[in-house]
């Protein structure tokens, strides 16, 4: 055994947090270039340009062979694409340094179109030059890079659906020959050699060499004791000569298999086994230590259905537990519960099924991402485009990142086991290329270690059988490591003072002493100062170009702190009414209104926001903006006093006048200008109130019309449009186009396939708009589409025939703010189904006036004059105190008294001379109807006033 040094190196600055949170991950597509890309299964992440950092490799419509290069700086990725490598969808992708050049090479193939290897050469810029692996062509399935005579090189080797599997021999100059014969896949009894589908490179029984265990399935076989479906393994003697030995293992299967997978479920120190099966449930079987297997499904917890095409072990959570990661008709994450059991993961990717995808931390920050493939089984891209999903896990658990360069092994380190040791036992990882079912992850090796800090030591058992040691290494760092004498240096960056800061301002970044430095911004000193946002990493080597990369910092130059406002209610109201509208925590605040609080009420019509302090300056938040419907009292017309029994008729002016007997309340008595009692013999308060109405807001919303031109989708599907409704509302209408005239079902239907409303309609060539007029409730997951048995009724087959939009021109959600948002379509978020330009109404609103008193006076008259008393004009009416009366003529000497409803004099004044117009000033009285008296030489004048404030 060969000791390397102890490493002290120093703890890095690595954004994580919560030891116990649940896996997360964030669809951030928004880093592409070109954010929607649609692969077919084949797919890959590694380092393609020797920088230090995951790219990604994938084939756009499955054959257009593209690579995403991730920038250092964490700012996304550059998009290269290398060309078309076929007419047809490959189904098989694996990368490795085949000539040994510090570049990876990409091979790739497909359904008899030739394996396809594309070399990188280049320093400024990278170009790949394509050839074809030599020999008879083959129908591809998985495929991998591996040193197979163990000479330093990488070969080839591919899993063929139709016949023998094929191998092909690195000549130690990056080209290959055939090499079939390497080993004797010939089966017992004796078939056609077919049915290889997923294969696996590793050293399940830990003596040192590479073994190949191969996963088998048939299609139209279905005897189980096939030769043509029972899994091979091939044993490694270490002198590169290869027996099959499946059943001594217990791994000798004959399900339909259709991948394998090595990894240590319990950190004991030995590799155990997970195989995807289609036609019995998916298998984890425990490594006893001697490489013989128990199947442990049952107690497991596992539980796979449909039809998985891939399946992984990696630790998703660095919780220091591999997980198992699966995709193909679905999709399932198992958590690693660290007691040989495992637990579904539910809900942390969206509603689309994952067919495929390739694992690395493609934005480098100790937590491994998933680029997710979207194909149709097995390898027909689809309309919904693929995602990045970047782990947004927040935890406090740590990791370390290993990445190897051999010397005397090949370049890449394939079929090096690393294992690491520490409180937790032994974790361990193999290096290897091209796994489970035509796909390629990261060379990097992904440790996770919990809350745990410290590697007590790790080793490195390379294919040359060169066994190196490392102690005491700190956590939180992506190192690379040589083959041989090299210990990495210190890639720690350290800093005296806050990331965030305000402009003008810097913060120093120092690395730990190295030979070199490699910065993500491209300096090259030991330490550099920060001006601008960022994120910042640093790669430090040694002399033998060893090196350490650092986990990142990330800088923020003036952060802007927007302030969120919500209103707790509606922001459409009647008079009278008010919302509530609050803000986030902030050391002080401004609003619109001069208010100093977080939290304000508004009654009046207007734009509300507030403005509070940031780090270095002030940020204003969005508006919202508050409408008081206004309802205006009734006017009252007329003063009714009778001084007899008799009928009675008040009368107020509106929009439609409501008369009641009571403030609140009470009976209605009439609905229109006019009240009219029969028989009024005393006097007696009535109430009247207007409503003013006011339409409902008519919006249009959805994607106003077809774009692309690409109109419809396969005649098998039946398309939804799913949303959410916030408010009720009134879908009046929708537009549509098709080539086949003809009847739909179109139908809402709620998130459990509820039909709520339904409408038949004939829909005729071309464009044409749908009157629905579907009463839509409050509700999530609403589905708006057509009736599967009416299309199939109609034109034979599940679609409506309806155009739909798909690609980069469709973007979800579409939202009616405070009405819906249209989220995604049954088949995802790249495509929008039939429905276009959305009339939605909402309900008319209504908004009541405060009923104001109108009195029925009932006077007894004093004198025969009173009974010829004339009817005076007062102004306003009702008044807050201040009245004009305007007198029926020149009045001389006369007096005024008034009376309260119960008939008492409350104020009287004398007044001489000439007046036609009298103002008087009664704002000493308190609220309520007055009688006002006017008697003068030619006889009395009688009116009716009330007093309000």
């Amino acid at each position: 055994m060969k000791k390397i040094g102890t490493l002290l190196f120093l703890c890095l600055m690595a954004s994580v947090a919560g030891l116990n949170a649940q896996v997360s991950f964030s669809a951030s597509n928004q880093l592409f270039a070109e954010p929607n890309s649609y692969s077919g299964v084949a797919i890959g992440v590694a380092d393609l340009n020797g920088d230090g950092f995951d790219d990604i490799a994938h084939l756009r419509n499955g054959r257009i062979l593209t690579v995403e290069y991730q920038r250092p700086d964490g700012s996304g990725f550059n998009t290269v694409v290398i060309g078309q490598v076929s007419t047809m969808s490959q189904w098989s992708l694996c990368i490795a340094d085949v000539d040994n050049n510090g570049l990876n090479d990409i091979l790739t193939g497909g359904r008899y179109d030739g394996m396809k290897l594309y070399k990188a050469s280049g320093t400024d810029s990278i170009i790949y030059t394509s050839s074809l692996l030599p020999g008879a062509t083959l129908f591809v399935q998985g495929s991998n890079f591996a040193d197979i005579n163990n000479d330093g090189w990488v070969d080839a080797f591919g899993c063929h659906d139709d016949g023998e599997s094929r191998i092909w021999g690195n000549d130690g100059a990056g080209n290959f020959a055939t090499a079939d014969d390497w080993i004797d896949m010939a089966t017992v009894p004796a078939s056609d050699n077919s049915g290889n589908y997923g294969s696996v490179w590793a050293d399940f029984d830990d003596d040192g060499d590479l073994d190949l265990y191969i996963a088998k399935c048939r299609q139209g076989v279905n005897n189980p004791a096939d030769p043509r479906r029972i899994n091979a393994l091939f044993v490694n003697d270490g002198n590169n000569n290869f027996t099959e030995a499946a059943e001594a293992a217990n791994l000798k299967i004959g399900a339909q298999s259709w991948t394998a997978d090595f990894g240590d479920i319990d950190n004991d120190g030995d590799l155990d086994c997970f195989i995807t099966n289609h036609d019995v449930p998916s298998m984890l079987m425990l490594n006893d230590g001697t490489g013989v297997f128990t199947d442990i499904t049952a107690s497991s917890g596992l539980d796979v259905g449909g039809l998985p095409l891939q399946g992984i072990f990696r630790d998703m959570d660095n919780d220091g537990w591999v997980d198992i990661l699966v995709s193909g008709t679905a999709q399932y994450l198992f958590h690693n519960n660290g007691d040989q059991t495992f637990t579904e993961v539910e809900g942390i990717f969206n509603n689309n099924q994952m067919e495929s995808f390739a694992v690395g931390d493609l934005n480098h920050d100790g937590l491994l991402d998933i680029y997710g493939g979207y194909a149709e089984v097995y390898t027909t891209p689809s309309n919904i485009a693929d995602v990045l999903w970047l782990n947004t896990t927040d935890n406090d658990n740590h990791f370390l990142a290993v990445t190897l360069v051999g010397d005397t092994s090949n370049r890449n380190g394939i079929g090096a086991k690393l294992s690491i040791y520490g409180p937790w036992g032994v974790q361990v990882r193999e290096v290897r290329s091209g796994e489970s079912y035509g796909i390629m992850n990261s060379f990097t090796q992904h440790f996770g270690l919990g809350a745990h800090t410290m590697i007590d030591s790790m080793t490195v058992r390379w294919p040359s059988g060169t066994f190196d040691t490392y102690y005491n290494i700190t956590s939180d760092q992506f190192l690379t490591l040589l083959e041989g004498n090299c210990v990495p240096p210190t890639a720690a960056v350290t800093y005296d003072g806050p990331t965030v800061f305000c402009p003008g301002e810097s913060l120093t970044l120092s690395a730990g002493e190295a030979s070199s430095y490699l910065w993500s911004n491209g300096e090259t000193t030991q330490s550099i100062v920060a001006t601008t946002s960022g994120s910042y990493s640093v790669i430090a080597y040694n002399e033998a170009g060893c090196s350490a990369s650092s986990a990142p910092v990330v800088i923020t130059v003036d952060p802007v702190s927007i302030p969120d406002i919500a209103a707790d209610g509606d922001t459409l109201f009647c008079a009278g009414g008010s919302v509530v509208i609050s803000t986030g925590p902030a050391s002080s605040y401004l609003w619109s209104t001069g208010e100093t609080t977080p939290v304000i009420t508004a009654a009046t019509t207007g734009d509300y926001f507030v403005t509070t302090p940031g780090l270095c300056s002030d940020f204003t938040s969005a508006t919202i903006h508050v409408e008081v419907l206004p309802a205006p009292a009734p006017e009252i017309t007329t003063d009714t006093i009778i001084n007899e029994p008799a009928e009675a008729i008040l009368t107020a002016t509106g929009d439609a006048p409501r008369w009641y007997d009571a403030p609140v309340g009470g009976n209605l008595l009439a609905e229109n200008d006019t009240l009219i009692i029969p028989l009024l013999t005393e006097t007696t308060t009535y109430y009247v109130e207007d409503p003013e109405f006011y339409p409902g807001p008519l919006y249009f919303g959805g994607a106003p019309e077809h774009t692309g031109n690409s109109q419809y989708s396969g005649n098998q599907f039946n398309g939804e449009l799913w949303f959410d409704s916030y408010t009720p509302f009134t879908l009046r209408s929708v537009k549509v186009y098709t080539d086949t005239p003809g009847d739909r079902i179109i139908e809402l239907r709620d998130a459990t396939d509820n039909v709520l409303q339904s409408l038949t309609v004939n829909i005729p060539m071309g464009e044409s708009v749908l009157d629905l007029n579907f009463a839509v409730p409050v509700a999530d997951g609403l589905k708006l589409t057509t009736n599967t048995n009416q299309n199939i009724n109609a034109f034979g087959y599940n679609s409506p025939r309806l155009q739909r939009t798909n690609g980069a021109t469709v973007t979800y959600p579409y939202v009616t703010p405070g009405v819906l948002s249209i989220n995604e379509a049954n088949f995802g978020t790249d495509v929008y189904y039939y429905f276009y330009n959305w009339e939605i109404k909402q309900p008319d609103s209504e908004c009541v006036s405060e009923r104001v008193p109108v009195e029925a006076v009932f006077l007894i008259v004093e004198s025969t004059n009173e009974a010829k008393a004339e009817k005076l004009a007062l102004q306003p009416n009702p008044s807050s105190g201040e009245l004009t009366i305007d007198l029926p003529v020149n009045a001389g000497a006369s007096r005024f008294r008034v009376m309260d409803a119960q008939g008492r004099q409350v104020w009287q004044q004398n007044l001489t001379g000439e007046n036609r117009q009298v103002s008087l000033n009664l704002a000493h009285l308190p609220n309520g109807v007055y009688m006002v008296q006017v008697q003068y030489q030619e006889g009395l004048a009688i009116g009716r006033v009330v007093l309000q404030r």
